[in-house]
């Protein structure tokens, strides 16, 4: 079953790395555990984004990123945004954009243990998150919380929903929800853009389905932007402009879906669904997909 996740999530991509920082300390603390439980499976499902009551469904990067560690790609840094761009982002469009690209970068990071790259980046966020007056959610008590709980992985997803939470909070209910969905389509943007690279490296079928899976998620990015068109900033328009470009090369991709009724098993509270989905994209398709996420990723981080 489908668990419903918040758009807050650059704040839990970068709380990764603290945990691992701190996972690599001693502490002689009591750990802080109790009722700190969660089902880690929630860091494998998409992020669930509800705009004036309609729900758009958009792939983390921590769910993009294990999909490209688990078949076996090698790490390789130079597919990431280098932590020394961050100078020049001075907009809030930029640093909304980029904060959401260096989280997805987290990500990656993170899933492949880079500990020592992931604490550059990590520092970045940081600036990123002040800079967009975020970073309260990360507070010297839940700092605390994640140290002590350092070694007790249930409490530490628990720790890290929270704070998902209230970085969803702080920005949907504070009238930012530009900051919220720029950051939204920052991440989104870098997930497929690795993805793309990564097929290049090992030329992997469920990578490329999961490419030609970004269909609907693209579509559901540019309506909840499209509001915000002649409103932002001239680099804001093109960037959605860009996007709808983006999403005319992925209408030819074939999405075939066949409906079976799903296995209940009651006894066990168990509901296995046996439904499948068919991906047809061809190769010109893929090649023009990369070529240009490649454009809209370089015009953001440049």
């Amino acid at each position: 079953m489908l668990k419903i996740q918040h758009k807050g999530f650059i704040i839990l991509l970068f709380v990764f790395v603290a945990l691992f920082a701190f996972s690599s300390c001693n502490n002689n603390e009591e750990e802080e555990t109790q009722n700190d439980t969660i089902d880690s499976a929630e860091m494998h499902n998409p992020t669930i984004v509800k705009i004036n009551d309609r729900l758009f469904s958009v792939p983390s990067p921590f769910q993009i990123a294990i999909l490209i560690k688990d078949n076996d790609v090698p790490y390789d840094k130079a597919l990431l945004n280098p932590v020394q761009n961050q100078v020049n982002y001075s907009t809030n469009y930029k640093q909304a954009l980029n904060l959401g690209i260096y989280g997805a970068d987290l990500s990656y990071l993170n899933i492949y243990e880079q500990l020592p790259d992931a604490a550059s980046y990590f520092a970045v966020v940081k600036v990123l998150s002040k800079s967009l007056g975020i970073s309260s959610t990360l507070d010297e008590k839940v700092i605390k919380r994640i140290e002590n709980n350092s070694n007790n992985k249930d409490s530490l997803l628990y720790i890290l929903s929270t704070i998902y939470r209230n970085a969803d909070a702080y920005l949907f209910n504070n009238d930012r929800n530009e900051v919220g969905l720029l950051i939204l389509a920052g991440g989104w943007v870098e997930s497929l853009y690795l993805m793309t690279k990564t097929i290049k490296v090992k030329n992997n079928q469920e990578i490329i389905n999961r490419i030609g899976e970004q269909k609907h998620p693209l579509d559901n990015l540019i309506e909840l932007l499209r509001p915000y068109y002649g409103k932002i900033s001239d680099e804001f328009d093109v960037f959605l402009e860009d996007l709808v470009e983006l999403a005319a090369i992925f209408d030819g991709v074939v999405i075939e879906y066949t409906y079976s009724e799903p296995i209940v098993d009651e006894a066990n509270k168990l509901t296995t669904i046996t439904s499948e989905t068919k991906i047809i994209i061809n190769e010109y398709q893929i090649d023009k997909v990369t070529e240009m996420i490649d454009s809209i990723r370089t015009k953001i981080i440049n």
